[in-house]
């Protein structure tokens, strides 16, 4: 799972006018900070491939209009159409200053305080996050990334408790 190291953080949705730009459609459930971007990923023919930001104009949180250097035409425009936009992982912020990446290998546990596995992996997708577990059967299980599920995150003892949907692990075994 994941993309080695990359996390989506949107796709190129249309072309925006006749000069190269590009309308794309951001992710909102993807923390990351928009104004340090000078860059990105776009995963052509299943390859990151950076693209360096000319100028980028938000239109609201979840879509922007971006120009690259070098896409200078419609048609170089049109050829990315759809495509995945992607980020390093380790620029996505989950909670201040902690990562999806850094909660691999955390403990996840139910509100009873139950083990219900550790994280393995994480992926980001364009409408879902989700992390990878083992249980404690040796079964792997996904569940969503969702900060709104997140009841505790105790980085110093490396556990993550979490109030997950009655079933939900059931669902997966």
């Amino acid at each position: 799972m994941g993309d080695a190291g990359f996390v989506e953080i949107g796709f190129i949705q249309r072309t925006h006018g006749i000069n190269g730009e590009l309308a794309v459609s951001l992710s909102s459930l993807v923390e990351f900070n928009p104004e340090e971007l000078e860059s990105v990923f776009l995963e052509i023919e299943g390859i990151p491939v950076p693209f360096f930001i000319t100028r980028i104009r938000f239109q609201n949180p979840e879509k922007a209009i971006v120009k690259f250097d070098d896409v200078d035409s419609i048609e170089q425009a049109q050829e990315l159409y759809g495509v995945r936009m992607l980020i390093p992982s380790h620029s996505v912020e989950l909670d201040d200053e902690v990562y999806l990446s850094d909660l691999v290998g955390y403990k996840v546990l139910n509100t009873e305080k139950s083990e219900v596995g550790v994280i393995v992996d994480y992926t980001e997708h364009f409408m879902n996050a989700t992390f990878e577990l083992v249980t404690p059967d040796g079964k792997h299980v996904l569940i969503p990334a969702a900060d709104e599920l997140i009841v505790e995150l105790d980085t110093s003892a490396r556990r993550l408790e979490m109030e997950l949907p009655e079933g939900l692990i059931d669902l997966n075994l």
